[in-house]
């Protein structure tokens, strides 16, 4: 009996040491694989035009987290100011050294792009723009030129025929500032009575805008309505006009908080949307289907909407 136990508790052994060896080579493979599904599928550059405004932080945020559902790495970077087109250049040509998969730019200056698209081009690597337009590159975000014509025609439902207007631009260097000019300057011509009396294209910021405002208004003391291309240019122009006589109808782009908030207490009349989450997904969404073979050629618009003091509340609710 002694020994038959004894050739059981050896057989039983074997049996489990089997099993144990079974195991370890069952999870080797499974750790293995578990490893390679944690890797990212890609690396994506992302060099973005600023990231000093609720715009940009919202196109970064919603980039990030569609990179994480499709095991993307992303490598966001942005110049010093979006006059800065020497250093966005230095830092494209850094991503494409480093030997990225993709590229998503915002160019601070589409006249000095030529280099950094030849070069990603002559390495194969997918190119998509985002806010600014380039000849020839799959681009994400609004559509600029519409946008101006949405303003044109809100401007009209407030002022009456023969009334002047003018126009607070950003840089002459971006496209999208541009298109916005044009679509407005050209539904006014085409659809309205009103008369656009003075453009002036300048630097996005707040006080130049402050600056650009008061200085036109000098010049055109009969304007009573003023389109202006961004945001941050917006809020520095209300503080300029506050309190004119008659007062000055202001539309504007873009619906930061701030912006809303002065929309909210009728300090600016109308704000076209633009929706810096709908971007950022977008843009992550249409690289993948690049890598994976899938073309993107043309232009994708994301919606805008014109915002008024009755929406306001309500969009930003939507927004949060």
């Amino acid at each position: 009996m002694e020994m038959e136990g004894g050739i059981l508790m050896r057989t039983m052994a074997v049996v489990f040491l089997a099993l144990l060896v079974g195991t370890a080579v069952i999870l080797l493979p499974l750790q293995d694989a578990q490893e390679e599904m944690s890797r990212p599928a890609y690396t994506v550059g992302v060099v973005l035009k600023a990231m000093d405004s609720e715009h940009w932080l919202a196109v970064r945020s919603s980039m990030q987290k569609a990179a994480e559902e499709n095991h993307i790495r992303l490598i966001v970077m942005t110049p010093e100011n979006e006059a800065a087109y020497g250093e966005q250049d230095q830092i494209i040509e850094d991503l494409l050294q480093e030997g990225i998969d993709a590229l998503i730019v915002s160019p601070v200056n589409i006249h000095h792009t030529a280099q950094w698209v030849e070069e990603a081009q002559q390495r194969g690597i997918p190119l998509l723009t985002i806010d600014e337009k380039l000849p020839g590159i799959p681009y994400v975000g609004s559509d600029n030129y519409r946008i101006g014509q949405m303003a044109a025609e809100e401007m009209a439902k407030r002022l009456p025929a023969g009334a002047f207007v003018g126009i607070l631009a950003g840089s002459a260097n971006q496209d999208a500032h541009m298109k916005r000019t044009a679509g407005f300057r050209d539904y006014l011509r085409e659809h309205t009575d009103l008369h656009l009396v003075a453009v002036a294209a300048e630097d996005t910021k707040y006080r130049q805008a402050a600056l650009e405002g008061a200085d036109m208004l000098r010049q055109h003391p009969d304007i009573r309505g003023l389109f202006v291309t961004s945001a941050v240019m917006t809020l520095g122009v209300i503080d300029t006009t506050e309190g004119n006589q008659p007062p000055i109808h202001i539309i504007g782009v873009d619906t930061q908080s701030d912006a809303l908030a002065a929309l909210c207490l009728g300090r600016i009349d109308a704000m076209i949307s633009q929706d810096g989450h709908e971007s950022g997904k977008m843009a992550i969404d249409l690289i993948v289907k690049e890598l994976q073979g899938e073309g993107i050629d043309g232009d994708h618009f994301i919606s805008n909407e014109v915002i008024t003091k009755g929406d306001a509340d309500a969009y930003q609710m939507k927004e949060d």
